[in-house]
């Protein structure tokens, strides 16, 4: 059921403000989730914002399921991994030292390594890690960023590729990423934009036909915050970090059933082309550097 706009329970989390609204709530399990906006800073957030052991249940069990299996990970994210890869790697000396941060089954950590980089991966599900590890001859620490206690500038770049988004604090975890960097380290972050054209369509299908789950752009909770690239900009700023490089893309879906699903998808018809997808797409991808 869709909500009311209303108060949030709670203060911005990145500026304070009070002046918070509910824009959409979401049912997830017996649960419902509000996603809220700051009317300040922009700032779009899951109310209430979930606790460590909320988002401990979420990715446990088979979270990374289809991915542990051979070919998984290619299939899934192949294509843009390689697209990462080919964007980083001339930036970086060589032998660079690089930290993938939510590695997931490390496809990311191989083809770096395979490119003559020194990459490795920290990855908190202990069976993908391990799969993962097994599986491409790779070094994946089963840690958080605080367990591994890495020494201050120990990597040349760090990856954040769709993670920040379900950190507890975004700006918090980027400073502490700005300690084990070196000066003139970089981050390849990326995340989806609440706002891009795709998103603000399938919020206005959801609202219309009244079915919340139609906004397939909306991942609260699993999403703690959802950005824009203003929102992105303020927050990496408050960590340190300024913009250096800035891409769209876009995930195409085609889905066959009913009338209903063929519309709902026309967004990801309209962005199949390269050049529209390069200036609406949905996905962010940022590069960034401590200031």
């Amino acid at each position: 059921m869709i909500a009311q706009q209303g108060c949030t329970s709670e203060d911005c989390p990145m500026c304070g403000s009070s002046a918070t609204v509910v824009e959409f709530v979401k049912q997830e399990g017996s649960r419902q989730w509000a996603l809220g906006r700051c009317t300040q800073c922009g700032l779009h957030f899951t109310d209430p914002r979930p606790t460590h052991e909320d988002l401990k249940e979420m990715y446990a069990g088979d979270y990374h399921k289809e991915l542990r299996r051979e070919g998984g990970t290619e299939k899934a994210f192949g294509a843009k991994f390689h697209r990462y890869a080919d964007w980083l790697v001339p930036r970086l000396p060589a032998g660079a030292r690089v930290l993938d941060i939510g590695c997931s089954t490390g496809l990311l950590v191989k083809l770096l390594r395979d490119r003559g980089l020194s990459a490795e991966g920290l990855e908190l599900s202990p069976g993908t890690a391990a799969w993962g590890s097994a599986h491409y001859g790779i070094t994946i620490h089963n840690k958080t960023l605080e367990e591994c206690n890495f020494a201050p500038g120990s990597f040349d770049a760090v990856t954040l590729t769709d993670v920040l988004e379900h950190t507890l604090h975004p700006r918090d975890y980027l400073a502490r990423v700005g300690e084990i960097l070196s000066p003139h380290g970089l981050v390849l972050v990326t995340f989806p934009d609440i706002h891009s054209l795709e998103s603000r369509f399938y919020q206005l299908m959801a609202r219309l036909t009244r079915r919340p789950w139609i906004w397939k752009n909306l991942h609260i909770p699993g999403h703690v915050w959802e950005f824009t690239k203003a929102t992105a900009k303020a927050c990496f700023e408050g960590g340190g970090f300024e913009i250096i490089a800035f891409h769209r893309n876009q995930v195409i879906e085609y889905e066959k059933g009913s009338l209903l699903l063929w519309l709902i998808n026309v967004p990801s018809l309209v962005l199949a082309s390269p050049l529209i997808r390069s200036l609406l797409g949905t996905q962010m991808e940022f590069l960034i550097r401590k200031k």
